[in-house]
């Protein structure tokens, strides 16, 4: 049955408000205090999950959640969020929110190199010319003049920056690996399946670190991790599986990039960090190239290179698009 015009726009609305609240993860981490990355996204994925079983008990919808065969791939996925969404708030504690959010967008390089080996894709001009692009972003945004390192010190002074670089770009592989396994699952679980059951793998991976905090500093930071949780995991996938259901694919990948964009804006208004020129340009590369993976152009850019491969990736799944990443806040 055709939509209408009324439930196309809820669905948009629906994803763009969910990107949004993902795109406030720098708020609620910098709001944090005296924990560890470990501890904050075990809090994080605990009230977040909580709130999606109290939604499903409620509406009656837990029996979704069954598992089926390929669950050591689940297992795999949980393994890969836990690294990606780890490194990824290490890299904003040691970098900023910019600089890290475009290095997690960068995950569409790794796709289109690793997929013609795990997935059996053919790797097009299209793509390559998208693997440039996001390339140069990269060069852009480090900035690599920055990584000349004098007394332990880059030259921007911050002896931490660099190792907040290589955690930003971790982010960003073991995210393309993520959307790798993901495209797998996607025939035996939906995404908010993949997400519940791989948030319960990482859950427990950082048990260790949710025990380690003393009662005192998880009573001072509650204030601050529930919201975390609830808004930035539970009520945002939620909106963003409610509108995913609705809506063209491509339609979405195209809103989903509102999660960088959005953090990049509340890094810059809300906690005051530099925005350079540098770093805008680099935005623009890497978008444009995630853009250009995920649309069937006009002209002819699609020959492949490769032979003996069936190709079946259209851009991000799930996860990421109608996502993971996640925007990262899906995870």
């Amino acid at each position: 049955m055709p939509q209408t015009f009324k439930e196309n726009h809820s669905s948009s609305t629906a994803i763009i408000t969910a990107c949004i609240l993902f795109g406030t993860a720098g708020i609620f981490l910098k709001g944090i205090k005296e924990m560890e990355i470990g501890s904050i996204l075990f809090y994080r994925l605990f009230f977040g999950l909580s709130g999606i079983l109290i939604y499903l008990a409620v509406i009656g919808k837990l029996h979704n959640l069954s598992l089926k065969r390929n669950k050591k791939y689940l297992v795999l996925l949980g393994v890969l969020n836990t690294i990606t969404v780890f490194s990824y708030y290490s890299s904003i504690k040691l970098t900023s929110i910019s600089v890290a959010v475009l290095l997690l967008y960068t995950a569409p390089i790794y796709v289109i190199l690793l997929s013609p080996i795990f997935l059996k894709e053919k790797v097009t001009l299209k793509n390559l010319v998208a693997l440039t692009l996001c390339f140069s972003g990269i060069v852009l945004v480090v900035d690599p003049s920055s990584l000349v390192t004098v007394g332990g010190q880059s030259s921007s002074g911050n002896s931490a920056y660099l190792p907040g670089l290589f955690l930003g770009l971790l982010s960003g592989l073991s995210y393309g690996f993520s959307i790798i396994t993901v495209n797998y699952l996607k025939e035996d679980y939906s995404g908010l399946s993949q997400t519940f059951w791989s948030t319960v793998v990482s859950l427990l991976l950082l048990l260790p670190f949710g025990l380690s905090v003393s009662a005192p500093v998880l009573i001072e930071n509650l204030g601050v991790l529930i919201p975390f949780g609830l808004l930035g995991t539970a009520t945002g996938s939620l909106l963003y599986f409610c509108g995913i259901a609705r809506i063209k694919a491509q339609k979405a990948s195209v809103l989903s990039l509102i999660e960088p964009v959005s953090s990049i804006f509340f890094g810059c208004t809300f906690l005051g960090e530099n925005l350079y020129t540098s770093t805008i340009e680099g935005c623009a590369f890497i978008l444009f190239g995630a853009l250009l993976v995920n649309f069937k152009l006009p002209f002819r850019l699609e020959k492949s290179f490769g032979s003996g491969f069936s190709s079946s990736f259209r851009g991000f799944p799930q996860i990421y698009r109608p996502r993971l990443p996640p925007g990262i806040g899906k995870f």
